[in-house]
């Protein structure tokens, strides 16, 4: 491997990792704004903020907004599943576990998505994966200390939204991995940015839209951080590295996610922070490094 090429590589896993922590925090910023109003009001403004924040960079980088005909169809696939993605993330912050549920989300990610990638889309898995896969899976059942939960409990109503967007989150994942030979991803991310705002609209159409001028500094704050924050970065970031990296390393990212989520919660939300926890964080980067070694 040259030098240029570990470089942009080494850049794109700190950008990766800083984007992770966006991701970690916005499940606290979720569970703020979530007791404001329903999920397709908050969806609504948070595609919302993506795309406009988003747009100067389509331009920056010197990007046309022209959609290419043959990239219509992964736009829309791949809209239509972060609407269903937010959709199923926002609902289950409000009612299910949302500690939990946040962990079981970031934990199956890599897993459905290594998997899936292998038995759909002529991926493989050596034993190093199955390895990371299997230390990903155990770091989550600590950090959630699985063995005190009720199963039937965690899969109630509130977490099988976390399980849909688990789901949900596979496809935009695998979906983007595959719009690399058609489009480039910063205007890839801004249409599917765009696309899912108009989703999302369609979803909020009986909401108050314009109450959330009323709301306070916190809501603003919390919904700003979510639409450019862990959206316009983080997820474009994600884009970026399903295409370069392929969506198996991608997605095995996702597993540093329930330690900064958990870390932000404790600090944030006074929730409480115990040693299995520490444990748990530290096999989920061990699972990354694995996978991605």
């Amino acid at each position: 491997m040259t030098n240029k090429l570990k470089s942009k590589e080494l850049r794109l896993t700190i950008l990766m990792i800083l984007a992770m922590i966006t991701w970690g925090l916005s499940w606290t910023n979720a569970k703020i704004v979530g007791s404001y109003g329903d999920a397709p009001l908050m969806m609504f403004w948070r595609f919302f903020f993506a795309t406009l924040s988003f747009a100067p960079i389509v331009w920056l980088k010197g990007h046309s907004f022209k959609i290419p005909w043959k990239s219509l169809q992964f736009i829309m696939l791949n809209s239509f599943f972060m609407t269903s993605y937010n959709y199923f993330y926002f609902k289950g912050t409000q009612v299910g576990l949302a500690g939990a549920g946040g962990v079981l989300v970031t934990t199956l990610n890599p897993i459905l998505t290594a998997s899936f990638s292998a038995l759909f889309f002529g991926g493989y898995l050596l034993r190093k994966d199955i390895f990371g896969l299997l230390l990903g899976l155990a770091g989550g059942g600590l950090i959630i200390r699985i063995w005190e939960m009720d199963m039937a409990l965690l899969f109630q109503s509130g977490n099988f939204h976390f399980i849909m967007a688990s789901l949900s989150w596979v496809s935009v994942t695998l979906i983007t991995s595959k719009s690399k030979k058609v489009i480039s991803y910063i205007p890839y991310s801004f249409w599917c940015f765009a696309l899912s705002t108009f989703f999302s609209l369609t979803l909020a159409l009986n909401e108050p839209i314009l109450d959330v001028f009323q709301y306070d500094g916190i809501f603003w704050l919390n919904i700003m951080f979510l639409g450019t924050g862990a959206m316009a970065f983080g997820t474009s970031i994600y884009f970026q590295a399903s295409v370069e990296l392929g969506p198996k390393k991608a997605s095995a990212y996702i597993f540093t996610v329930p330690l900064t989520a958990i870390g932000f919660a404790t600090y944030y939300l006074d929730e409480p922070l115990i040693l299995t926890t520490i444990i748990g964080g530290f096999l989920a980067i061990l699972a990354v490094y694995l996978i991605n070694k």
